[in-house]
């Protein structure tokens, strides 16, 4: 697999994670609560297999065409005075934005949370280069508030104790003596305030649509809205992957994403940006650019099976009921994308020797399969990616020896009837199943002396 070191810190997380009682408790919510939503999907649509069938058809007519579709999104959006930039790494992205930040003379930009942000770093890097980040969203604003890091990829609110940030962000805002209704109140007159200053924002798209060149943002809390109202310079970053073929399309991506992300039938808000405003005053900004993220995405596109995790849209749900995920949490995978859509892909878009281990912690239980929208056949990926492994002999010389060793002792007969091999495989092979398992036995008497006991066989 992995080397040694990158191994050992996976498991030195885990474990961390794994005595980390407020974040089991926290993830054990996630996993009730995705139980509940999935729970009224059925109630929700009478033709719910029907709707999740053609909105895969419709993701797979637009990866297998990605080129096309994305060529024709920028050739429309352009047309209509938006302006599309192309980048194929994290780095390419951040220097883009960075150069056309500072050609305006803009020092402070608003930033919305996006899966798309989170992989560019945005909030690291513009403070770097002199450009303070205001975080609108409601955790990030505390994580900004307070400093202190989240533990949730998918529902980053319900990790949130509110008490405990309330009087975080009282303090540091001077609102002491506030209830929690003045407190907030106070954070959105705050915001209200900072936008006023600010001329510039940054969030992540849901989809693209290609036939019209809309650029598709949905929302729960509202910020995303004035991020938009507010700003004359608006930086939308989106994956190459969420392009959508057609507006007609559209209604059913939603429904899909929102019920298996909250349980509604809707997102709350949605806008529908089709170019930059050409009035003077207007709640849409003078200029949009769209920057077209790779980041490697090519990259799974040439592996045929593996391709089919591009249809994601990012619910959430496969992490949700993850076994591994619910045990270990986010920070083993060292990646933005964690739990079994993390083990999928990471591989392609980082080192695949350094990150392919992350395909061997998975239990195989399908419930990820089962509970995916998009009908990605996710534990099937990650056997593929174990297969890849072996094609790239992505072990260590250690695993070699011991695989020789367990070999040499499994098709030894004398061996396996040896009193000795529960002894000697707890001794050398105990560690590969963890502290929290225990290791099994090899039943006694052994199978070929039962054999000769049942067919009255002498030994020779």
């Amino acid at each position: 697999m992995a080397t040694n070191d990158t191994v050992r810190n996976y498991l030195a997380e885990a474990k961390k994670n794994l005595k980390n009682q407020p974040l089991r408790s926290y993830r054990e919510g996630l996993y009730e609560h995705y139980r509940t939503v999935n729970n009224t999907l059925d109630t929700f649509f009478a033709q719910h297999k029907l709707l999740k069938d053609r909105v895969v058809f419709s993701k797979y007519n637009a990866i297998e065409k990605l080129e096309y579709y994305i060529r024709q999104f920028e050739f429309i959006f352009m047309r209509r005075g938006g302006k599309v930039l192309w980048a194929n790494d994290v780095q390419e992205a951040q220097s883009q934005i960075v150069n056309i930040l500072k050609s305006k003379g803009i020092n402070r930009i608003a930033t919305a949370n996006s899966k798309t942000l989170d992989e560019l770093q945005i909030t690291r890097i513009l403070p770097q280069n002199d450009i303070s980040c205001l975080s609108t969203e409601c955790n990030a604003f505390y994580q900004q508030q307070t400093k202190t890091p989240t533990h949730s990829a998918h529902y980053p609110i319900l990790s949130t104790d509110f008490k405990a940030v309330a009087t975080a962000v009282q303090k540091s805002m001077d609102l002491q003596d506030k209830d929690i209704a003045e407190t907030i109140d106070g954070i959105k007159r705050y915001l209200l305030d900072q936008m006023n200053t600010i001329k510039a924002s940054i969030v992540g798209a849901n989809f693209l649509i290609s036939d019209i060149g809309g650029i598709i943002l949905c929302e729960n809390q509202g910020n995303i809205t004035m991020n938009i109202a507010f700003s004359d310079v608006l930086f939308v970053v989106c994956g190459i992957d969420k392009i959508v073929p057609k507006i007609d399309d559209l209604e059913r991506y939603l429904t899909l994403l929102s019920a298996h992300t909250s349980g509604t039938m809707l997102p709350w808000q949605t806008h529908i940006l089709t170019s930059p405003s050409r009035e003077e005053k207007s709640d849409i900004p003078r200029e949009i650019y769209v920057i077209l993220l790779d980041n490697k995405r090519s990259e799974v596109m040439k592996h045929v099976k593996q391709r089919q995790i591009l249809r994601c849209i990012r619910c959430g749900a496969c992490a949700a009921v993850c076994p591994v995920y619910r045990h270990v949490g986010d920070e083993p995978y060292r990646s933005v994308y964690a739990g079994p859509i993390g083990a999928v892909v990471n591989p392609f878009m980082q080192n695949f020797e350094n990150t392919v281990h992350q395909a061997y912690a998975c239990t195989l239980c399908k419930q990820c399969t089962e509970v995916c929208p998009m009908n990605i056949p996710i534990h099937e990926l990650i056997l593929q990616n174990r297969q890849e492994a072996v094609k790239r002999e992505c072990y260590v010389t250690f695993d070699r020896t011991q695989i020789r060793r367990l070999r040499k002792m499994m098709l030894a007969r004398t061996a396996m009837d040896s009193t000795f091999n529960n002894f000697i495989l707890r001794n050398n092979f105990k560690h590969l199943v963890g502290d929290q398992r225990v290791f099994p036995n090899i039943g006694q008497p052994s199978f070929s002396e039962r054999y000769i006991e049942k067919y009255r066989l002498k030994s020779e």
